[in-house]
């Protein structure tokens, strides 16, 4: 064996077995700085266990599921493979299903290259066998693709627009293989296909690329404060100036007015409530998004399903449409709201809102900008207090 290549086995050992201790950590609590790092670099030791895993992960905006998709996509787009298995076992543990790993690695070969995503197979093979996931169950239905997104229409003219005379090809794939399937594909939801995209992107330098995606994955349903959480969190893992150069086009101004009116009809663009932020089973369709910063859609609780404890920055107003529902604002008692009833939560108020426990609600929710902060979810005690 050569000098060289002992001292890249070496750095990649080092390297995995950073991964491993982070994955370790998130189970055991366990100092996640391995011994290589104690040794030859106490400082770095210190700042990993005190800021990157003892403060950075743990911060409240932006869920571990979310920051570990972060950091699988950063470590995938740079091709720093080495700690990747020791994070796609933090990631299974933060809650990301296989599937949806699987499905990152193939976004991100449209996004940051076959080469990339190849790379990754190794590590994430190894990280899957190491937990026994059946890979059998990780093949999908190709025809099993989400609806178009409204508005898709537009952005495909635009791209027509734009490719039609330097290369018209690249256009018609982008057009129908990027967004017309893989962006429809249901092993990422696409509010994940943006958070992956976007960390992707800040990851590399492609800055000038989110100038399209921040205001894509804030219509996909990421917050302001979700993206401002994953491009800090982003920094440990590709360095501040990219953190920098993608921080800076959060503040890009809003698109000039819309002078059509949008319609958006019932039903569209069904999607389940994510298990970290509801208890029970919610769906939430006709979501819509104004120039003026209005936004929100249509949510469906089944009989027993609720909200978590959560605030929004400028307030909520609920237009209760089907069934009977019960709500509670921190401090005070547990209401019932019924069809026709319109409830108006005040900025920064924390409350839930759900189904009655053997009737279905259905609510029309509206929100002026500002951002939600998910909190707890609400105990079976807490959710029958009926006075």
């Amino acid at each position: 064996m050569t000098k060289s290549s002992m001292i890249g086995g070496m750095m990649a050992l080092a390297a995995s077995a950073a991964g491993e201790a982070a994955s370790a950590q998130n189970r055991t609590g366990a100092s996640v700085a391995p011994p290589l790092m104690q040794e030859v670099a106490p400082q770095l030791a210190d700042y990993t266990d005190r800021v990157l895993f003892g403060d950075i992960w743990e911060r409240p905006g932006l869920a571990k599921r979310d920051r570990s998709l972060v950091v699988v996509a950063t470590l995938i787009a740079t091709g720093r493979t080495g700690p990747l298995a020791g994070h796609i076992g933090r990631a299974l543990d933060n809650g990301v299903p296989p599937a949806a790993i699987s499905g990152l690695i193939t976004h991100l070969a449209f996004y940051m290259g076959w080469p990339s995503a190849v790379a990754a197979l190794e590590p994430v093979r190894e990280a899957f066998m190491a937990r026994k996931i059946d890979l059998a169950t990780l093949k999908s239905d190709k025809d099993a693709l989400l609806p178009v997104p409204p508005g898709d229409a537009e952005r495909a003219v635009a791209v027509d627009k734009a490719m039609a005379e330097s290369a018209p090809a690249l256009g018609d794939l982008t057009n129908d293989v990027l967004f017309a399937d893989l962006w429809r594909r249901s092993d990422l939801s696409p509010r994940d296909r943006s958070l992956v995209t976007i960390a992707a992107l800040a990851a590399t330098g492609s800055a000038d690329q989110l100038d399209f995606h921040i205001p894509l994955g804030l219509r996909n349903g990421l917050t302001r404060t979700e993206l401002a959480e994953a491009i800090t969190h982003l920094a440990f893992y590709a360095g501040w100036p990219r953190a920098m150069s993608a921080a800076g086009k959060l503040g890009s101004e809003r698109p000039a007015a819309n002078t059509e009116m949008i319609v958006v009809r019932a039903g569209e663009t069904p999607s389940q409530g994510a298990a970290d932020r509801f208890t029970g089973t919610v769906s939430i369709s006709s979501s819509f998004s104004t120039d003026t910063g209005a936004s929100g859609g249509t949510v469906r609780f089944e009989p027993g399903a609720r909200s978590n404890w959560h605030s929004h920055a400028n307030g909520q107003l609920l237009v209760v449409t089907q069934g009977e529902g019960r709500m509670q604002s921190e401090g005070g008692p547990v209401r019932v709201m019924r069809a026709g009833d319109v409830v108006w939560t005040p900025a920064g108020t924390r409350h839930w809102h759900g189904a009655g426990p053997v009737t279905a609600m259905t609510h029309v929710a509206i929100v002026d900008r500002g951002d939600v902060v998910w909190q707890e979810p609400v105990t079976d005690a807490q959710y029958r207090a009926l006075p």
